[in-house]
């Protein structure tokens, strides 16, 4: 027997596919622990819709390794916002290369505040040594160090993505942001904290990054994150 549905129905039968997508992805956790997304591209309401209820905070990329603002921040963020998204936050991946960290910070916050940006926090992207960092220690650790010291003075919350491969080949055994919130990154799918090992100073992490893609609701590239 053939059913026929009309185009309302389709769309019904549509986001409850969604929804039942993300609950069998486990992207539905227990009620006491968040599921979300970083981007580094834009996003549309649209898509923020389509992953609702599930998702609980957002992370966009407000500056980039190249030493620019993103493009694409404002309008995410904003997107987030007007999808109603709990906690929306974003995060700086500084050019080592470029030199004046304390000018990135102030030239990212000055976008953020002349484009309306609001949230909740900004997060420090230190990863890829040997590639965006010196083979100084010393030297990377002053910079991420003026970098911080920068965006508080400004008057944000700070936190610190990296892993401890990243981390130790970068500062080596350095613990000046171990006050700071970790979000680090181990691609096993696991929504939990059972794998972390301690470094840096770090002793108990707040978000890890379980998984990359694919794409999620027509978001490219959106790894996947998890927090207690």
């Amino acid at each position: 027997m053939m059913i026929f549905l009309s185009s309302s129905s389709l769309s019904s039968v549509s986001s409850i596919l969604v929804m039942l997508l993300l609950v069998v992805g486990g992207f539905v956790g227990l009620s006491s622990c968040a599921f979300g997304i970083d981007v580094s591209q834009a996003v549309s309401q649209s898509d923020f819709n389509c992953m609702k209820p599930s998702l609980e905070f957002v992370v966009m990329r407000c500056y980039r390794s190249v030493g620019s603002v993103d493009p694409d921040c404002a309008g995410t963020v904003h997107a987030a916002h007007a999808a109603s998204i709990p906690d929306v936050s974003v995060y700086i991946f500084p050019c080592f290369k470029c030199g004046n960290p304390t000018g990135q910070m102030q030239t990212m916050v000055s976008h953020m505040k002349t484009n309306n940006i609001n949230v909740s926090m900004i997060w420090l992207d230190i990863e890829g040594p040997g590639t965006y960092w010196g083979s100084n220690q010393a030297t990377n650790e002053n910079f991420i160090d003026q970098l911080a010291k920068e965006g508080t003075s400004l008057g944000y919350k700070l936190g610190v993505y990296t892993s401890a491969s990243q981390w130790i080949p970068i500062v080596g055994k350095w613990t000046g942001l171990s006050n700071l919130p970790l979000w680090y990154a181990h691609y096993n799918n696991q929504q939990n904290f059972d794998d972390f090992t301690p470094f840096g100073g770090w002793t108990k992490p707040s978000i890890k990054q379980y998984a990359d893609g694919p794409g999620l609701c027509g978001a490219d590239g959106a790894d996947r994150n998890w927090r207690p």
